[in-house]
This record gives C-alpha cells, structure tokens and sequence, in this order.
C-alpha cells in the first residue's frame, strides 16, 4: 500500500496546485458551500456502487475498494439533482474541478501500477494506459479552456472522454462480467454517454455563450 497512498497523496497535492494556478471564477461562499457537500457526496456514494454492483456487497468492500467512474458519475448526477431541485437548472457546476481531477486521478493510477490493483489480461498496464489517458486529458482540457473560457463545458466533455476510454480498455481489465461479456462499467459508459451528450448539446445553446 506504499506506493498507492504515496501516489494518491501526490495526486491531491498536484490537484491542488493545479487548482490554484488556474485560478478559475469560483460561485459565491453560500453556494460554494451546498455545491461542495452535494458534490463530496455522490463522489463518495458513486465510488462505491459499481464496485458493491460487480462483486456483491461483501463485508470487505463495505469501506475497501472504490471506482473513479462511479465517483465521477456520483458527482454529476448528485450536482444535477441539486441544480433541479434549488431551481438552477441553468447553472454549471464542476467545471473547475475537471482539470485537477485529472491530474490527481492520473498520478492515482500510477499508484495503482505500483500497488499491482486494477491490472489488466495479456499483460496490458492498464493503469498506466489510464494515468496517460488522464495526463493528456488535463492538457487537452487546459487548452480547450484557454482557447473558449467555456468552464461549463469541461467536466461533461472530461465525462464523456473517460466514458469511452473505459467502455475500450474495459476488455482487457480484470473486472467481472455481468452479462453479455461487458462489465458494470461499460453498461454505466453506454447509459450515460448520451446523457452526458445531451448536456452538452444544450449547453452550447446560446443562453450558455456568457
């Protein structure tokens, strides 16, 4: 466990620092507050239903074992079932943690190498293909931002981006099958890719361009 809590406390120190160096427009204190505690959790919440839905709700997976897909799709639904429910349905919530996400989930995955979890069949390093894939997104989000100003749309195109990297590297990953030979996460990948779709279609509506 070295190595992973090593990596993963890197991660969270390089997010940080991302975070402050992009110095992104931040909501008021008060709203900040509520977007916090409902984002922290469907996080927490969505980080462990995939793995409890693949392997059964076993008494050592009641606090071990956690899914970044699921924490990721945890967060973007508990953040839309707040925005409906509090009337801000036209508000985007989570852009500014896309990019520092990225990073730290990228340095995770490293950690994930080292520890030996989330490995892969016919001796693919998964985990390094992730940690790339997160690397690389953070760039391309950074630039894509540069290049727009649009925050809006950064953690759904971050969404979908991972979404179909998963549902791919899904095959050679030693996740159990549920039906049809796909796992719970390329099942997760084909619901909400379109979801997720949608919400960026409207929001390059041009009530967004702000």
């Amino acid at each position: 466990m070295f190595w992973y809590d090593t990596m993963s406390v890197i991660g969270a120190i390089a997010a940080f620092l991302t975070a402050k160096a992009l110095d992104m427009p931040k909501p008021d204190r008060r709203k900040r507050f509520d977007i916090y505690i409902v984002a922290v959790a469907g996080f927490i919440i969505g980080a462990k239903l995939p793995v409890w839905l693949s392997y059964g709700l076993r008494p050592d997976l009641i606090l071990s074992g956690k899914s970044i897909m699921g924490a990721m799709l945890g967060a973007f639904v508990a953040l839309n079932l707040y925005k409906r429910h509090s009337g801000q349905r036209d508000e985007a919530f989570g852009g500014r943690f896309a990019i520092p996400l990225a990073v730290a989930v990228g340095f995770g995955k490293i950690g994930c190498y080292l520890y030996g979890c989330c490995g892969g069949h016919f001796f693919v390093p998964v985990q390094l293909v992730e940690s790339a894939f997160q690397f690389t997104m953070a760039g391309a989000l950074y630039l894509f931002y540069r290049r727009t100003g649009r925050v809006d749309l950064l953690f759904p195109l971050y969404l979908i981006a991972y979404m179909v990297m998963r549902f791919f590297i899904e095959f050679v990953r030693t996740e159990p099958r549920v039906l049809f030979d796909l796992t719970i996460y390329q099942y997760l990948s084909l619901l909400f890719l379109p979801i997720v779709l949608s919400v960026v279609q409207q929001r390059r509506a041009p009530r967004w361009q702000t």
